[in-house]
Parts: structure tokens; C-alpha cells; sequence
């Protein structure tokens, strides 16, 4: 999925999220691709409103960050006492949102080849100006589930592809202001839950917070239609948008020896396991986390504000990764996100009060700062870059199934009355990867020794 972080994946959950991910995922995605495909030709038009296109493109991803995957879990236990919901029914949304985020994932760069990217952009946040006035005026299990499955197209629409693509031709240093926009992304996930809190003592409802995001997503939207480049090659590098390669091209290329050997050793498998995961706790504990920690005895602004802490540690880390990265072999940052992920989900079942809170926060934005740089660094390192992409779209593809997590826990809950088994499950899980991850070894190559790089 891609999230997350997630890239365009990242995030997405399914790709998804990730999303969680996936932001930090279209970053090493983008990254990966210039290294496979030859460099650009040198191009000299005359750059018009760079930072203007770079303050939109970052404030639109900071929208539908906010709006999205973090905050909906602070907004949920208000909707389903008004609207007398079954949680099974409020976990079914994050699934359909985590979902269409994933499978969209491809989406964004067939669009901007075909019509450029402020068309793609526009699209995009009229789809997710429509999901956020589904989520303020809805009445019934239908037009939330229809408000979620938008506002997860919206997010592999407006967030990274687009913004990924945009900024690496319209700047030299593409690390740096890559790792901005990242950050802006991120910290809508911090500013999200606390816009919830400020909006409902203002009104004492929900539906004024959907409300105010569709004011939002109107204001990024029309300000990135007005400065990102049209249809016409109005981008000064000719590089291909960055993405998860389509279905199509992605069974075509899997016929390549590399990529066959890779998807036929166990390695590659823990690696997708331990990536999805991630996906999984994550999106499973944003949708889940408020209300349990209310039915612990927490208030609703306290259970807020430590999300918004979680997102912040896990917006510093992933900040930094690449440079940990450098320094600390990839399989050693899997497992430090594994410990933090598995002792952030313990923490979250039994948390009663500030220590335990602080402990899933640390762990979880430790988990959420490493889980993609570490699982994509992998990838690299055990079979290079040449398979990468394919490599990289089969985990996207099959983390998918991270999603199911939110549907699954809204109907435990629903049985036994409390969430503390399901993060209980995610902990177990967690630590069967962890230990996996532990006694993984690098695979072998045709001649059978692995290569001379290969020390993770």
C-alpha cells in the first residue's frame, strides 16, 4: 500500500498508503527511478513562479495529510455516537480509504502524461472537496464510506506524484526541497487531530471540521491550479513522472530473470511483510486509538494530542532517514522499527495515562520514520536497482491487503466490546516480522555468493 509516507505509495495503504505512508515512499520511488533511467537532457526554459507552484503544491499535500488518515481517527468516535454506528462499519470507511489510496497510486502519472499536471491537480481536489462535503452533510453508512473512497483517490491524486514531479524540475537541489515538501506533508498529520479539537469547541460538532477542510481544500486547490505547470512540457527536465509502474508494465517486467529470482527468495517476502505490516498497525491504530484510549479514561484532547506528537516524532525521523540510512545498514533500521512499532502497539493496548501514551508515540513515530526508508533501502541493497521498480510494485500491490486491518478491528470491537485484543494481534504480528527480520540473510546471487555490497 502506499501511505503512509507514503509515496505514492506511501502511503498509500494498498501502495497506500499508504500512506503512510506513504510520504517518504515517492521520495525514495522518485529517487530510485532517476538512477535507472538516464539523466534528463539539459533544458534552459525560463522558470516562472517556482516558489509559488512550491508553496501550493506543499499546501494541498498538507491539506489532504491533514484530512485524511491521522485525523479521521480523532473525528470517528463523535460520528459513530451521533450516527449510531457499528464500529465494523467506521473501520470499513478507513479500509475503502486506504483502498482507493492504494490501487489509485498509478493513477496520477497516466493523467499527467496525458494532461498535465494542473488538470491532474484540479481533479484532485474537486474529487476531494466532494469527500469532504460528503463526510459534513452525511446521514447514513453510505455516503461516509463514499466520502472515505474519495478522499483516498484524492490523496494519490494531489499529494506526492504530482508534487514529486513538479518540484524536481523546477529545482536544482532536489534533495532539499523534496525533503521540505515531505515535511509539510507530515506535518499535517500533526496539525490535523488539533484542528479537530479547535474546531469542535467552537461548534461542539463534527461536521463543522469537514466543513472547514472543504474551505481548504477549495482555497489549495484553486491556488495550485493558478502556479503548477499545464499540458505542453512546461517542466524543465524531461524526466518521467514519478510512480508505481501500471499493472500492465508491471506483469511484462516481471518476466525478467532478475525480477523472477527476487520474487522466488524468502527475503523479499519478509521484506513485504514487514512493510505491510507497518501499513497495517498504522492504519489500524489512527483509527482505533482515540476511541480506546476515551474508553480508558483519557480525555478526547489528551488521546488528540499525543497523535499529534506521534506524527510529529515520526515527521522528525523520516526527515532524517536518509541521512541514518547512510550510515546504518538497512535491515538494522528494519528492526529498529519493528521494536518501536511492537512496543508503540503494547503501550497503546494497556495505556491508561501519560507513560504509556508517551510510549506509543515514541514507538510508533519511530516505526512510522524508519519502516519505509529501512524496507525500500533493502530492496537496493539485496538486489540493486536495475529490478527495483517491479520490486517495488509488487510490495505496493500485495501490502494492499494492510487495509483490511481497520474493517477486521471495528468488528472485534463490535464482539468483545473493547480494542485492547485487536492491538493486542498487532503486537503478535509485529513480533512474528521482528523476528524474521532478526535472522534474514542477504539472497544469493545466480553463481550462488552474494554480493560484495551486500553486508545487511
Amino acid at each position: 500500500m502506499s501511505p503512509p509516507a507514503a509515496g505514492d505509495d506511501d502511503i498509500g495503504v494498498g501502495a497506500a498508503v499508504a500512506v503512510a505512508a506513504a510520504t517518504p515512499a515517492a521520495s525514495s520511488l522518485s529517487a530510485a527511478s532517476r538512477q535507472a533511467r538516464p539523466a534528463p537532457r539539459a533544458a534552459q526554459p525560463v522558470i516562472r513562479n517556482r516558489w509559488a507552484a512550491f508553496s501550493a503544491l506543499s499546501l494541498i499535500f498538507f491539506v489532504v495529510s491533514a484530512g485524511a488518515f491521522s485525523s479521521i481517527g480523532v473525528v470517528l468516535p463523535s460520528m459513530v455516537k451521533e450516527m449510531k454506528w457499528t464500529w465494523e462499519e467506521a473501520g470499513i470507511g478507513f479500509t475503502y480509504l486506504g483502498i482507493a489510496c492504494g490501487f489509485a497510486s498509478v493513477v496520477p502519472a497516466v493523467l499527467i502524461r496525458r494532461i498535465g499536471v494542473r488538470a491532474t491537480v484540479g481533479i484532485g481536489a474537486a474529487i476531494l472537496l466532494a469527500g469532504f462535503c460528503l463526510e459534513a452533510t452525511t446521514h447514513s453508512v453510505a455516503s461516509y464510506l463514499a466520502g472515505t473512497t474519495l478522499i483516498g483517490l484524492a490523496f494519490a491524486l494531489v499529494s506526492t506524484v504530482p508534487g514529486s514531479h513538479v518540484l524536481t524540475g523546477l529545482f536544482k537541489r532536489r534533495s532539499t526541497v523534496l525533503g521540505t515538501y515531505f515535511t509539510v506533508g507530515a506535518l499535517g498529520g500533526v496539525a490535523g487531530p488539533q484542528v479537530y479539537v479547535a474546531v469542535n469547541a467552537i461548534t461542539h460538532g463534527w461536521r463543522g471540521y469537514w466543513a472547514v477542510f472543504a474551505v481548504a481544500a477549495v482555497v489549495s486547490g484553486l491556488f495550485a491550479i493558478l502556479t503548477t505547470p499545464g499540458k505542453g512540457g512546461d517542466i524543465p527536465h524531461e524526466d518521467e513522472p514519478p510512480e508505481q509502474l501500471g499493472p500492465a508494465k508491471m506483469f511484462r517486467e516481471m518476466r525478467e530473470p532478475a525480477v523472477r529470482r527476487a520474487l522466488l527468495t524468502p527475503q523479499y517476502y519478509v521484506i513485504v511483510g514487514a512493510y505491510t505490516t507497518y501499513l497495517l498497525i498504522n492504519t489500524t491504530a489512527h483509527g482505533f486509538a482515540i476511541q480506546h484510549l476515551i474508553e480508558r479514561g483519557v480525555s478526547s484532547t489528551s488521546a488528540a494530542a499525543m497523535f499529534s506528537i506521534e506524527a510529529l516524532i515520526g515527521a522528525a525521523v523520516s526527515s532524517i532517514g536518509g541521512v541514518i540510512g547512510e550510515k546504518v545498514a538497512p535491515k538494522t533500521l528494519l528492526i529498529i522499527a519493528l521494536i518501536g512499532t511492537t512496543a508503540g502497539m503494547a503501550g497503546l493496548a494497556e495505556a491508561r495515562g501519560f507513560l504509556l501514551m508517551s510510549v506509543f508515540a515514541l514507538g510508533l513515530g519511530v516505526g512510522f520514520g524508519l519502516s519505509f526508508v529501512a524496507s525500500t533501502m533493502l530492496l537496493l541493497r539485496y538486489w540493486g536497482p536495475r529490478p527495483y521498480l517491479e520490486l517495488y510494485s509488487v510490495m505496493c500491490l500485495l501490502s494492499t491487503a494492510a487495509a483490511l486491518g481497520p474493517a477486521y478491528g471495528g468488528h472485534v470491537r463490535d464482539v468483545l466490546g473493547g480494542f485492547s485484543e485487536v492491538f493486542w494481534a498487532c503486537c503478535a504480528i509485529t513480533a512474528v516480522m521482528l523476528a524474521a527480520t532478526v535472522f534474514l540473510k542477504p539472497p544469493r546471487l545466480k553463481d550462488g555468493e552474494a554480493p560484495a555490497e551486500q553486508t545487511a
